[in-house]
């Protein structure tokens, strides 16, 4: 993996040089919405500036998956050296604001099916509606 932003993109970003740069802001009127599809696939992303006046800012990025035009879950996992994180916990090499992290994230939207509690350590059947994360307690 690159170490450095120009390192990234002159082995992964496009061979003129050139990329699409969008700014965003702290406030919701400065958060850009984009959309993407592939065939039947729409991720609509939008980037948000939080805390921008607290200690500490961070880049949020919202991905809300479609398929065929309906909503959908969207596959997560995540990449470092070499290694893929297919769950986000104590597993992963590092934190940013209290949350696991890898040095790559990657989301795929497609083919939709849905698994039983049985099928998910039962993680499906305890879900704290106030966060929306599976309750791992």
């Amino acid at each position: 993996m690159a170490e450095t932003f120009e390192s990234f993109m002159q082995k992964y970003g496009r061979p003129d040089g050139t990329y699409p740069l969008i700014e965003v802001g702290d406030t919701i009127e400065q958060w850009p919405t984009v959309v993407v599809r592939f065939g039947d696939n729409t991720a609509v992303i939008q980037f948000c500036g939080v805390g921008a006046d607290g200690d500490h800012p961070h880049l949020s990025i919202d991905i809300h998956a479609f398929v065929a035009g309906q909503l959908a879950r969207g596959g997560v996992f995540g990449m470092e050296n070499g290694r893929r994180y297919t769950t986000f916990d104590d597993t992963t090499p590092g934190t940013s604001h209290g949350w696991p992290t890898v040095q790559g994230v990657t989301v795929l939207i497609g083919a939709q099916t849905t698994r039983d509690s049985g099928d998910c350590g039962g993680a499906a059947a305890a879900v704290d509606d106030t966060i929306g994360s599976a309750d791992r307690s």
